[in-house]
């Protein structure tokens, strides 16, 4: 479990820099460079996300806090998508933004908070509730920090269309991809 939470304070401190200390952001640029900066960025991210994995399949004694599969998977898998396609309409343009503020984080938010209620186990709760009270918190520090929302301009609707499809095949190659991304197949009954 330390593993874990090692990478969970890793991963939440190197996202926090830019949100509460732009200021020291700005220096470690103007110092290595933004491109080096942007490496070291990568680098440390993709460490932690190695300790959390490590960590996780390290565990072998799983202790069972709550068991409501049965119940949530259909609602959590919805939040799931709905978490997809939230993450394509970051990085491609359409009019989700101009209702959702952040979402990227909103749409790991939904992804994490359904993996935490699908999987009731001790290893699962630290790493998808850690996973989103990181995300919730870091929305709420950005938006303090960067004040009122400003709407973005409209965008064509076909657009929003090709974000909910891209958000649809990322979560098809996920859930096909489950087993080899997280060791944990989908197939088993819990």
């Amino acid at each position: 479990m330390e593993l874990v939470l090692l990478g969970l304070i890793v991963w939440s401190g190197v996202h926090f820099v830019p949100v509460v200390a732009p200021d020291f952001r700005q220096s470690l640029i103007e110092k290595v460079g933004a491109l080096p900066y942007r490496g070291l960025f990568a680098l440390v991210i993709l460490a932690s996300v190695a300790l959390m994995v490590v960590g996780w399949r390290s565990i072998e004694s799983v202790t069972v806090l709550y068991d409501i599969y049965d119940i949530v998977v259909g609602p959590c898998l919805l939040l799931i998508l709905a978490g997809f396609v939230l993450m394509a309409a970051s990085k491609l343009k359409s009019n989700f933004s101009r209702t959702v503020r952040h979402p990227q984080l909103t749409g790991f938010s939904l992804w994490a908070v359904a993996h935490t209620l699908m999987n009731g186990d001790l290893r699962a709760v630290v790493l998808f509730g850690g996973l989103s009270l990181w995300a919730i918190a870091t929305i709420v520090l950005t938006n303090r920090r960067d004040g009122a929302f400003q709407v973005p301009d409209k965008q064509l609707p076909h657009q929003g269309v090709i974000v909910f499809a891209v958000g649809i095949c990322g979560f098809i190659a996920a859930v096909l991809g489950h087993e080899y991304l997280s060791g944990v197949d989908l197939t088993v009954k819990r």
